[in-house]
């Protein structure tokens, strides 16, 4: 059986996930790079570092956990798409959610390197070279 010295994309997002949860900053400060870039769904709406990110999901975080109906994990090869469906999710920055969001994680040397916020499933499973699964 082969070592895994690299943690896999959805193994990064998993622990992402679990910090979120249990609104661990440290956790959630180590398995992003130094320079992550996070961009939404508004152009102009970035963060440009591992500190912004911080300040950003400390935030949300203050805010109260959000309302989850739905997660959804898909891989690609270096990234991951997080499909998430809360009734709190109704607009960013001007634009309508209608109460789903995708995110795409883009994974290197076992940190999340960039985050793009999708609100269209399908451009999100495109960026991460996912494919969705025929479930029957």
């Amino acid at each position: 059986m082969p070592i895994i010295t690299q943690r896999q994309p959805l193994e990064v997002l998993v622990a992402w996930l679990d910090a979120m949860r249990r609104q661990d900053l440290q956790a959630l400060s180590d398995l992003y790079a130094p320079d992550v870039i996070w961009r939404g769904v508004v152009p102009d709406v970035v963060c440009q570092n591992r500190r912004e990110v911080l300040d950003l999901l400390a935030e949300q975080l203050a805010e109260g956990p959000p309302r989850i109906q739905t997660l959804e994990m898909l891989a690609g090869d270096h990234a991951v798409v997080l499909g998430v469906a809360s009734p709190d999710l109704t607009e960013v920055a001007g634009v309508p959610l209608s109460g789903r969001l995708f995110n795409v994680f883009t994974v290197s040397d076992g940190r999340i390197v960039a985050v793009q916020d999708h609100t269209d499933r399908t451009a999100a499973l495109a960026e991460a070279a996912a494919t969705d699964p025929a479930w029957s």
